[in-house]
């Protein structure tokens, strides 16, 4: 049977994906090389599933559906440029400042589907945008922060996403299968 790769995430608007394309040329042009994040396909990831039976997909817009009711839209705002090392490569994101409003939207949807027999993540949630990843910088990671002027975005969350991470004529791309606005 064929499965299907799944997150959960928030979309952006076209707007904030070209401010972030913007952010990342700066890191291409700092890079030796590195895989980077295509911009139609900057998200945020609320939950990461992994790969699925087409019948759980019922069960995971469920878990977007419980946890979007009775929930008020919010605003994220955009902080640092950071990085999750990886031997001598890197893993390149932005950062959001604290949201309690997302912290519980994220406690909110790991808690429904550990009720379903999804796992728990054990790691806490650290909310990033990632940018590139197997990134080989051609500077220190201190010199590309003061490169990259990280302005002020605010960036408003009105809904979830369950997103589909697919090939798309041999190129990564990331679906909505089903999102759904806060009522």
């Amino acid at each position: 049977m064929i499965k299907i790769r799944v997150f959960f995430a928030i979309e952006f608007e076209e707007d904030f994906k070209k401010y972030l394309w913007d952010i990342q040329q700066i890191i291409k042009q700092n890079s030796l090389k590195g895989n980077f994040t295509r911009q139609d396909n900057f998200h945020l990831t609320l939950k990461f599933i992994g790969e699925v039976e087409p019948a759980e997909i019922e069960n995971l817009k469920k878990a977007i559906d419980v946890v979007t009711v009775n929930r008020v839209s919010f605003s994220l705002v955009t902080s640092e440029l950071g990085q999750f090392p990886r031997r001598n490569k890197k893993i390149i994101w932005l950062g959001l400042e604290e949201s309690t409003a997302l912290q519980q939207l994220h406690s909110d949807l790991e808690n429904f589907l550990e009720k379903q027999g999804y796992e728990k993540e054990k790691r806490s949630y650290t909310p990033h945008i990632t940018l590139g990843r197997e990134v080989v910088l051609n500077c220190d990671f201190q010199e590309l922060q003061r490169v990259v002027k990280i302005e002020t975005q605010e960036i408003p969350v009105q809904k979830v996403s369950l997103m589909e991470s697919t090939r798309v004529e041999g190129k990564l791309t990331y679906i909505s299968v089903y999102s759904r606005h806060f009522t």
